[in-house]
């Protein structure tokens, strides 16, 4: 019977080991075992695919490398001159100046982690091989230090990962990848490392997949923080917020934060508006002039229309005489001003402005325009 007992026991002790580097695992926590060695912790590693011990000083404010180690690296092909960055002077711990290379070691393997790019010094007369303090060592993830543990958190990213993702994240938004960027959002998000930057994009993802409701939560969270800080995102944060209450079906919410985003671009004439800002307010009047058709607001939608359509004019450096006189060949001007000559004729019966819009529209070269103009015999020639 005492065998017995025993061995459940000792099968208890395996079973809960086993639970526990499973659950660490899981956790992603990395365990690295220190070794004594004259007063410093050391550790195994591969530096550039060279196999030496590193040694961990709390201390150290930087990478250093002994000049046999460099040497031996260069001469095995493992640090190229692409890798040597120039040479310096240093101010050694003891308070002496001595002179040094500064190069990058491309790859140190920890226990299975890898830093890239490590920035390191090379010291003439350091004794040990490679010397890493806890700034470097943080690199890999969150650390925590415990006798002769060193435990490293890989599931919390680090600063060069999370730059990583988010040059990741300004590609895929540039390839309109829409739902690529967000999943890498959402890993910043899990992480409680979103900034300002990384709130924008999740508002704006969101925006452009139609996901409203999500969007409004990322504006609104934007505003909560960061709205004093004069951030260049506010007057896209509010038409976002605009978006996603049109989306949402509440037009009046819609059109005060329309309006608000075009108060933060322009309040001047328009052929004193920036270019730039031309463009924006364009496409801010647009989605403004779309609310009031939704909302029934056909009068409102005109006005909307055409300050869209003279914006759009303003960015092409054109002006409203060029229009008269055909000089202007864009869709998105014809487009808009045909939606005019739409609305009139068919919400708000008066068919000899309507005739009037869709004449400047086929002078655009709108091919509805030029369809209807031929239809009922007007003449779209342009004005002398």
């Amino acid at each position: 019977m005492y065998y017995i007992k025993e061995m459940m026991i000792i099968k208890r002790i395996l079973v809960f080991s086993v639970f526990v580097i499973i659950c660490t695992a899981c956790l992603g926590q990395k365990v690295i075992f220190l070794k004594k060695q004259g007063g410093v912790y050391t550790i195994p590693c591969s530096i550039n695919g060279i196999k030496r011990s590193l040694f961990f000083d709390t201390g150290a404010s930087t990478v250093t490398i002994s000049m046999n180690l460099a040497k031996l690296l260069y001469n095995s092909g493992k640090l190229s001159d692409s890798d040597i960055k120039g040479a310096g002077k240093s101010l050694t711990a003891s308070g002496q100046i001595v002179n040094n290379l500064n190069i990058v070691l491309r790859d140190v393997e920890i226990s299975g982690l890898h830093l890239k790019n490590i920035d390191a010094v090379v010291i003439e007369g350091q004794n040990v091989p490679l010397l890493f303090g806890l700034s470097a060592i943080q690199k890999l993830g969150k650390v925590t230090l415990s006798g002769n543990k060193l435990i490293v958190d890989t599931s919390i990213k680090t600063n060069a990962e999370l730059s990583d993702l988010r040059n990741r994240i300004n590609s895929y938004i540039i390839k309109d990848q829409y739902e690529d960027a967000l999943n890498l959002l959402k890993q910043i998000e899990s992480q409680d490392a979103a900034e300002e930057k990384d709130i924008y994009n999740l508002a704006y993802c969101y925006s452009v997949i139609e996901d409203f409701n999500k969007s409004l939560m990322y504006c609104q969270q934007w505003m909560g923080t960061y709205k004093d800080i004069n951030s260049s995102h506010e007057p896209d944060i509010c038409y976002f917020m605009g978006v996603a209450y049109k989306g949402l079906k509440n037009h009046y919410e819609a059109d005060k934060w329309f309006s608000m985003a075009i108060s933060q671009i322009s309040l001047d004439a328009i052929e004193r508006t920036r270019i730039d800002d031309a463009l924006t307010l364009s496409y801010y009047y647009n989605q403004k002039a779309l609310n009031y058709l939704e909302g029934k607001a056909y009068d409102h939608c005109v006005e909307a229309f055409d300050f869209a359509a003279q914006y759009r004019i303003r960015y092409l450096g054109y002006t409203m005489e060029d229009l008269c006189k055909g000089r202007i060949k864009d869709d998105k001007v014809g487009t808009t001003i045909m939606s005019i000559s739409k609305i009139y004729a068919v919400y708000l019966n008066k068919g000899d402005v309507s005739e009037h819009y869709a004449i400047l529209a086929a002078l655009c070269g709108n091919k509805d325009a030029i369809d209807f103009c031929e239809h009922f015999h007007l003449d779209y020639s342009p004005r002398k």
